[in-house]
Order: C-alpha cells, then sequence, then structure tokens
C-alpha cells in the first residue's frame, strides 16, 4: 500500500516519475529504464492511470539515438501499446548491446501522435498530408503504397 506522503514529497516523485533520467543508472540507459518501470508500479496510485501513449512518450523522449530511430521506424508495430513498445525495446536492446552506454541524447520534446477523424464533406479530395520520413531520410518503407504525400524537393528518386 502506498505509504502517506506529504504533497511536496509526492511533486517531487511526479517529477522524478514524469522527467527521468535513464542514463544516470549505474547499469546504463536499460538499467535506468527498468528501475523506471518498478517506481511507476510503485507509485501508481498516486499517478492514477497514466496511459499507454503517454508512457511511451517519456520513454521514446529519453532515448539515446540509435534507439530513438529504431523506434520510429518501427512506430507502427507498435501504435499506442505500451506492452508492444516495450517488446521492441527490449529486443533491440538484446541484439545491440543492452545497457545502451552511449552518449545519451538531450531529451526532447514529449511529442504524442494523435490521430483525428475529419467530419468535412467530401470524399477525400483534399491534398494528402506530407510523409515525414521521406521529407527527412528521402526514403519511406511504404513506397508509392504510403498514405502520405512524397513531395519531391530535390532530384531524390529514392522511395
Amino acid at each position: 500500500e502506498e505509504e502517506r506522503m506529504d504533497p511536496a514529497a509526492q511533486v517531487a516523485v511526479l517529477q522524478e516519475l514524469l522527467h527521468p533520467e535513464f542514463e544516470s543508472a549505474e547499469g546504463g540507459w536499460r538499467q535506468g529504464w527498468v528501475e523506471w518501470e518498478a517506481k511507476l508500479a510503485r507509485h501508481a496510485p498516486l499517478l492514477g492511470s497514466l496511459g499507454d501513449a503517454v508512457r511511451i512518450g517519456i520513454v521514446r523522449a529519453r532515448t539515446p539515438d540509435l534507439l530513438r530511430n529504431h523506434l520510429e521506424v518501427s512506430a507502427a508495430s507498435y501504435g499506442a501499446d505500451y506492452a508492444a513498445f516495450r517488446i521492441v525495446v527490449d529486443s533491440y536492446l538484446r541484439a545491440h548491446g543492452g545497457g545502451l552506454r552511449q552518449q545519451p541524447s538531450p531529451a526532447v520534446p514529449l511529442e504524442l501522435d494523435v490521430m483525428t477523424k475529419g467530419k468535412g464533406k467530401g470524399k477525400g479530395s483534399a491534398a494528402r498530408g506530407e510523409c515525414f520520413r521521406f521529407r527527412d531520410t528521402g526514403q519511406c518503407k511504404w513506397g508509392d503504397r504510403c498514405k502520405w504525400d512524397h513531395a519531391r524537393t530535390s532530384s531524390s528518386s529514392s522511395g
């Protein structure tokens, strides 16, 4: 059972859980992540229901660059499901040295992908949104089947 904490202690715990520093753990990034999950479970009554998308956002914002890149490419495989996200991270860590003792990147602002369904009229004649992966890297694993626009701003033809 959660021990009673004064409000200042509650705020400190919330800040620690919402802004963790995984890379400062003795065993590296992975160990810090495991310790954060244990603290999250221990303080669940204080937090209430912290949704999967928020937990994924907190972890993604603090991942080292190589893992962050892998998570961006793999986003379709986990969506907003923390259990599936955890499997993707674990498999990456097993394949690439576990502790991730590489130089941590600075935390990026927390971004949550929110998809909304429009209520406009028409049959989809509006222009498609831009494919950010194609824009940023010049490549998209979906190629011509991608639902987003691959506007060519350079002479590059990969996709």
